[in-house]
């Protein structure tokens, strides 16, 4: 059996598929690009995972909300149907992605066509991330051009419920010092839902130059063209989803979509100061247009059998120039070891957003709008409504971030090692109120220091137990800097989360890694009356213990398992229990299967939807054509079990998907 690997052949040569069932090599990685310093991940103090390119490929995950499902600890959301939404230890935020260690916190759903590898780091990660990843972050690691080696990579697929995806990724050579890559896809959705689609591409061409044995460019463009349908779901009764309306599609086959228009710009320079120290100097200029409309279920009438309907347009317009520059090192001073990172980053964003609510009679009554009451059908009969006419609100904001960092993982003896670290950010957000509903122009000035530390202790090379206590903070802006809206957003302070976390990583001699964790996430918010600044602050506490299993059990037995057990307060969204695991079993040189299972217990969603547990089975078979070629079929929802795996109200329950299979071919030349 054989994948697309990160092994190349030298240049000008045809690239063999490497086999898959090699100890560590590709469905396992042990370099983390987020923290920064090469560290292990068995002296990390904090629970993480890293998905490679080739675990995910095989799984046929395309994008967060099926990272979510087979790894412990974070929880995918409905997010409105037009965004990732994913929580972090029963944390929810929209400020916790990343690429490259760059923030990207735009509200759309991020693909996977040009990364190397997905990095899932969890517990507060203020540090080298500033504001935001307060339960965790997904940090996505793109592919860059390699000096000195030309390849192509292809994958083809088709989804027996119409879905089709091309990608491409090819590097060449630029003489001895340069090398190009380019990573393209398209992508026509189809699911399982009347009316969806989606019409998905984009580009990142990159470039990569070592302008001398010291110095080295990387040169990356992404643009991003996306139109996709927006399903919120079906209603619940009495506190449940309606089964009976499963089939049923609660919204405007023509007015229920989302667009994104994206062009990112980033640079990289590394330069080697010696051979213990280099600076590396980072600047990433986007800009995004994101725009959203949709009708959805706001309630629901079991005995009249009709729905009452609700909608909005909202649109975002943002641009941002990030700088940072970062001192990173290994030294070692008076007889101890110092890996350290000094680092600074200045962040400028202009924001603005306006939002037009559903209108029915094409008057501007400056309100949320009129609602439509229809009766249920197996499709919906909707009266004439607009998106244009019913605004609501705009605003426009400036915001200016100022931090400055340390971290230093010091070898206190060949057992004992301590990290410590901390970060200090100006949070500077101005809001003018262009139509005079939303509060009035505001300003507010937010600085946080946000602390890390740790201790791990090896008592043998391939056995640390750890403990760490860090913090990050989430200022009364929230994550899309809309508004300062209300007295409470301008004069409180932001919500401050601490994470504790104790654990043991062990790394066993066939090259199987376990994992445990025990954590306690607690959010300090400033609630209640705010006048004259004084106002009250409550604390609110999860706690859980995760499990994890990832490697090879035998030479032909890959597995990949994790659970997550919340204890006493489980926050909405998230089980009580959840497990996953999946494994990959090699049958001969050209043909393996795999085998996956997800168990996630009740949940009660957003808006008090019981969501009831469920299981799912997937199943997938490889086959190697040549060593050139190889065909997937990945078939999701073996048992065809009707699900509903999240909800972002009462009427807006999400319908899993039902068995469906997908058929992919990938290669390279």
């Amino acid at each position: 059996m054989a994948v697309c690997s990160n092994l190349h052949g030298q240049q000008g040569d045809p690239v063999k598929l490497d086999d898959l069932v090699v100890v560590g090599e590709y469905l396992q990685s042990n370099q983390v690009n987020a923290l920064k310093t090469p560290t292990p991940i068995n002296e990390v103090p904090q629970s993480l995972v890293i998905l490679t390119s080739d675990y995910m490929s095989l799984q046929d995950m395309t994008g967060m909300a099926d990272i979510a499902d087979y790894t412990p600890g974070i929880d995918a959301g409905q997010g409105e149907g037009h965004r990732d939404d994913i929580l972090f230890r029963g944390v929810k935020s929209t400020a916790d992605f990343f690429v490259d260690g760059v923030r990207d916190d735009v509200q759309y759903f991020r693909p996977l066509y040009n990364i190397e590898q997905v990095e899932v780091l969890k517990g507060a990660n203020a540090l080298f991330f500033g504001r935001g990843g307060t339960g965790g972050l997904i940090n996505r690691v793109t592919k860059k051009a390699i000096v000195g080696e030309e390849f192509t990579n292809y994958s083809l697929s088709l989804d027996d419920l119409g879905e089709t995806y091309a990608g491409l990724d090819t590097n060449l050579s630029l003489g001895l010092n340069g090398a190009f890559r380019m990573n393209a896809y398209i992508e026509d959705l189809e699911n399982h839902r009347d009316f969806y689609f989606g019409d998905n591409k984009g580009i990142n061409p990159t470039f990569n130059f070592d302008l001398s044995e010291t110095t080295n460019v990387n040169i990356s463009y992404e643009h991003l063209d996306h139109k996709r349908f927006i399903d919120r779901g079906i209603p619940s009764a009495s506190g449940v989803p309606v089964k009976a309306l499963a089939d049923i599609t609660f919204g405007d086959k023509d007015e229920n979509y989302s667009a994104l228009d994206a062009n990112i710009l980033s640079l990289t320079v590394d330069q080697q100061l010696d051979d213990e120290t280099k600076l590396r100097f980072g600047f990433t200029d986007n800009d995004f247009s994101k725009l959203y409309q949709n009708l959805y279920a706001s309630s629901y009438d079991s005995t009249a059998n009709t729905v009452t309907l609700a909608g909005y347009r909202d649109t975002t317009d943002r641009s941002s120039n990030i700088l940072s520059l970062d001192l990173i090192g290994e030294k070692e001073v008076g007889g101890i070891g110092h890996k350290f990172v000094v680092g600074f980053e200045k962040i400028g964003t202009d924001n603005d957003n306006d939002r037009f609510y559903m209108d029915t009679d094409n008057l501007d009554n400056n309100s949320k709008g009129e609602k439509i009451t229809v009766p249920i059908a197996d499709q919906l009969v909707i009266p004439n409504f607009n998106f244009t006419t019913e605004k609501y609100d705009e605003t426009e904001a400036d915001l200016n971030v100022r931090s400055i960092y340390f971290s230093d993982e010091i070898d206190l003896s060949d057992q004992f090692s301590m990290v410590l670290g901390g970060r200090f950010d100006d949070f500077d957000l101005s809001v003018v109120d262009v139509y005079g509903n939303s509060g009035g122009s505001a300003s507010k000035v937010d600085e946080e220091f946000s602390p890390r530390f740790g201790l791990v202790f090896k008592p043998q090379a391939n056995l640390s137990v750890y403990g760490s206590y860090s913090e990050s903070f989430i200022p009364k802006s929230g994550g899309q800097y809309a508004d300062l809206k209300g007295s409470k957003k301008q004069k409180t302070d932001p919500d401050v989360y601490e994470n504790k976390e104790f654990g043991v990583k062990y790394e066993l001699d066939n090259g199987l890694s376990l994992t445990a964790a025990l954590y306690d996430s607690t959010a300090v918010k400033p609630t209640g009356s705010v006048a004259d600044g004084d106002y009250a602050v409550t604390e609110t506490s999860t706690k859980g213990f995760e499990i994890t299993a990832t490697g090879n059990v035998t030479e032909s037995w890959f597995i990949s398992a994790g659970a997550n057990v919340v204890n006493g307060t489980v926050p909405a969204e998230v089980a009580e229990n959840s497990y996953s695991v999946w494994n990959l079993f090699k049958v001969s040189d050209q043909f393996s299967l795999g085998l996956g299972y997800i168990s996630k217990g009740d949940t009660v969603g957003k808006g008090s939807t019981k969501l009831p547990s469920y299981n799912r089975l997937d199943v997938s078979a490889y086959y190697t054509v040549n060593e050139y070629m190889r065909l997937q079929l990945n078939v999701e929802n073996a048992t065809d079990e009707l699900y509903f795996p999240h909800s972002y109200g009462s009427g807006q329950v999400t319908v899993g998907a039902p068995v469906h299979a997908t058929l992919r071919l990938s290669g390279r030349f």
